[in-house]
């Protein structure tokens, strides 16, 4: 079995009936909210993947009907179109951009600091010794 086909198994084609927002809609069982409450459909009207209440949602959803159908080479080409530029939420969290935190920029090594400063102009090194050694 190809992977395409084994994709269009976990694709499920039907229509959103919401009155003047109504569309043909693609439900992918492969794309997980992560929320038990939710789903996430391609709804070809407005030609993205969007996330649904499923207790509002699955009431209003249908199979399509026999000239329905014929929208499926065009639910398809859409889908895969939205599906490219989609990320979803577990997708999101693994593309944060990492930022940069003071204890990683004190571990990595700066250019090498001038201490110079912090000795005293009247005492040097060797009057600190001699100093020792009485």
């Amino acid at each position: 079995m190809s992977a395409s086909s084994k994709r269009k198994k976990n694709l499920w084609y039907g229509y959103l009936e919401a009155g003047a927002n109504s569309s043909p809609v693609i439900r992918d069982d492969g794309l997980n909210t992560g929320n038990p409450k939710t789903v996430y459909l391609f709804n070809l009207a407005r030609g993205r993947i969007l996330e649904y209440s499923r207790e509002i949602v699955e009431p209003k959803l249908r199979e399509l009907n026999g000239k329905e159908s014929k929208a499926i080479a065009k639910l398809e080409a859409g889908f895969a179109e939205a599906r490219r530029d989609f990320k979803d939420r577990s997708a999101r969290l693994l593309n944060i951009p990492e930022r940069s935190s003071p204890a990683r920029k004190a571990a990595q090594p700066d250019e090498e600091q001038d201490f110079a400063g912090f000795a005293d102009d009247e005492t040097t090194d060797e009057s600190w010794l001699d100093a020792q050694a009485e």
